[in-house]
């Protein structure tokens, strides 16, 4: 019978009209001839763009043959001319969730659950409830809290150990104030700051520091008696007494290098790594072997985050006084920023079986725990 209808309105004089070839349309889509069903609605349209029928059954012939976007198209024709049709709005929902269109999915839904308001469509309202939740997006997740300020000193300690057993007192001093800004009751890094302070000449610095780690720790006699020590010295540098014979002039070439090395040792404790080098640069060239410029310079190298540069100098370090530790263990540091944790281990483990006197037990300590840890396993 559908067969026979067909061939009916194929060859009826109304084919050419809008109605003809929707209804030529609504016949193939049953016989299940869907992209001919669409090429009639399509026709339809064109014929009379206000033929709201023939696009509600494009749009549906279209998301029959899973052509969604498209579907989504002639749905938004169709809502325009029916505006208070619900079906038309289920429809464009369902295309557009299908065309991956989520957020617009949603608002076709949302305009679909407003305007239905037939008992029998029940289920469908609860479809489209369903399909929203799972559409929405997530809620951002709440950012990560804050991370906590570090309120280690022991990296600062280790750095300033370092400089200080190479009698880099800058560069040492600026690591304890580190380690007294993350820790102010830190007993150790207020006497070494103290003592950094004593050996740079500014005792009054000095006194606050061990002033500062009597009060932590009254018992404490090594403060009380660099107290003693500094406070006697200043009140000599204040008395009336004949000044102390200076020491005889270095040669040249050393005058020239601790006068840039002092430079150095000052701009390091500002943090002036690149100019602080540079005056190390110029001590190096007034004393190529001068070992502490070499690991002042190193150090230097460590705050530019010149890695390679720092494994030059502590190399140099080490051939200029082969007995100073404080180079394996500069080594070791700078391998380790390197990633060359092979290396980093290597020197952590020479320094750690040193018996040189700059190698104290404590960093010992540390160098084979670090060795150990950066070892394969």
């Amino acid at each position: 019978m559908h067969a026979l209808l067909l061939a009916l309105l194929l060859a009826t004089p109304d084919a050419a009209n809008s109605g003809a070839q929707r209804e030529m349309g609504k016949a193939l889509f049953k016989q299940g001839r869907i992209d001919e069903a669409i090429t009639r609605f399509e026709a339809a349209v064109r014929l009379n763009p206000l033929d709201g029928v023939a696009w509600y059954d494009l749009a549906y012939a279209r998301r029959q043959a899973e052509k969604f976007e498209q579907a989504a198209a002639a749905y938004r024709e169709y809502t325009a001319l029916s505006p208070e049709d619900p079906d038309g709005y289920f429809g464009l929902a369902e295309s557009l969730r299908q065309s991956g269109k989520a957020a617009d999915a949603v608002s076709a839904y949302t305009t679909y659950i407003s305007k239905e308001n037939r008992p029998s469509e029940r289920k469908w309202i609860a479809q489209a409830k369903r399909w929203i939740e799972e559409l929405k997006p997530p809620p951002a997740p709440a950012p990560p809290p804050a991370p906590a300020p570090d309120r280690d000193p022991t990296p600062h300690l280790r750095r300033g150990d370092v400089a200080l057993f190479a009698k880099d007192y800058g560069t040492a001093l600026v690591a304890y104030q580190d380690a007294i800004m993350v820790a102010p009751d830190n007993l150790e890094a207020r006497m070494k700051a103290g003592q950094c302070y004593a050996r740079l000449g500014h005792d009054d610095e000095a006194i606050a520091q061990w002033t500062k780690a009597l009060q932590l720790d009254p018992k404490n006699a090594g403060a009380r008696e660099a107290l003693a020590t500094a406070r006697e010295r200043r009140g000599e540098r204040s008395a009336s007494l004949p000044p102390p014979r200076p020491p005889p002039s270095p040669a040249p070439s050393s005058a020239d290098a601790a006068s840039h090395y002092t430079k150095a040792v000052a701009l390091i404790r500002d943090r002036k790594y690149d100019e602080g080098a540079a005056e190390l640069d110029r001590a190096l060239a007034a004393k190529p072997n001068f070992a502490v410029a070499l690991v002042a310079r190193g150090s230097a190298r460590i705050g530019q985050g010149r890695f390679e540069d720092a494994v030059a100098d502590y190399s140099a370090a080490q051939r200029a006084d082969p007995q100073l530790a404080a180079p394996l263990f500069g080594l070791a540091e700078a391998y380790r920023s390197l990633g060359q944790n092979e290396k980093a281990a290597q020197f952590y483990r020479q320094f750690a079986a040193s018996t040189s006197p700059d190698a104290e037990q404590r960093l010992k300590d540390y160098a084979s725990q670090a060795a150990q840890a950066l070892s394969p396993q």
